[in-house]
């Protein structure tokens, strides 16, 4: 009996460990919670930053302006200094035009923010840049607000 509930026991710590594994997304716990600190959340691809409020654009533009290069500079490095250096970086537009200039576009930002990256040491077989135009509104484009925060990029560290 006593061996039976020392095996369950050490079944239920094993399975307590592993889960705690997983649900840091194979990270360790010093970067996960930078990570969590900077606004990053854990989605089904990765540890994901929106960067709605912190990175967004104008109607048709793609450049970054100089306060937010600071922010995006401020945390690649942070990124680096945890060794957390392989990253997605995914573009997104309105749904105002043509969609095949909105994906250009939305690739275009994405470059941008990866071009930030790399100033900042991340290697470029290390950064993924993807283009999705407006095929995933965070908000709907029913509003000019709306469409506003649909023109962002979002940062997605891959384990």
């Amino acid at each position: 009996m006593l061996k039976h509930i020392f095996k369950t026991a050490c079944l239920l710590l094993a399975l307590t460990t592993l889960s705690a594994c997983m649900s840091l997304g194979q990270l360790n716990y010093k970067q996960a919670r930078m990570l969590k600190q900077e606004g990053f959340s854990l989605t089904s691809e990765g540890w994901s930053l929106g960067l709605p409020e912190k990175l967004l654009f104008g109607f048709d533009q793609a450049e970054i302006q100089a306060h937010n290069q600071q922010a995006l500079q401020q945390l690649s490095s942070k990124l680096l200094k945890y060794k957390l250096d392989k990253v997605k970086i995914i573009g997104h537009s309105d749904n105002v035009g043509d969609l095949t200039y909105n994906l250009k576009l939305s690739g275009e930002r994405a470059e941008n923010v990866a071009q930030i990256f790399m100033q900042q040491g991340f290697r470029p077989n290390h950064l993924q840049v993807i283009p999705r135009g407006a095929e995933q509104p965070l908000v709907p484009n029913t509003s000019p607000e709306n469409r506003a925060m649909n023109r962002r990029v979002n940062v997605v560290i891959v384990p």
